[in-house]
């Protein structure tokens, strides 16, 4: 959560300028559970990349609209590395 907090876009995403508060508690779980899969398959996964990633209202979760995952040894695509 306090990765979320020193976000530039945090404001808005707790509420601001009229908006619904964004469900930060699934953001957040997200993101440790994004870390764990990282950590676990560390020797096998060189990036993942998760963009976007589309919060929803409070309590109703988060949704992953595009992701990549990219193995050690492989060259993506679209020419990240």
């Amino acid at each position: 959560m306090a990765m979320l907090k020193s976000l530039k876009a945090f404001a808005v995403l707790d509420g601001a300028r009229g908006r619904p508060r964004a469900d930060l508690a699934a953001a957040a779980r997200v993101v440790a559970a994004l870390s764990r899969f990282a950590a676990a398959h560390a020797d096998a996964v060189a990036e993942i990349d998760v963009n976007p990633l589309l919060l929803l209202a409070e309590g109703e979760g988060a949704v992953a609209l595009d992701a990549l995952l990219i193995p050690h040894g492989k060259a993506p695509a679209h020419g990240h590395h």
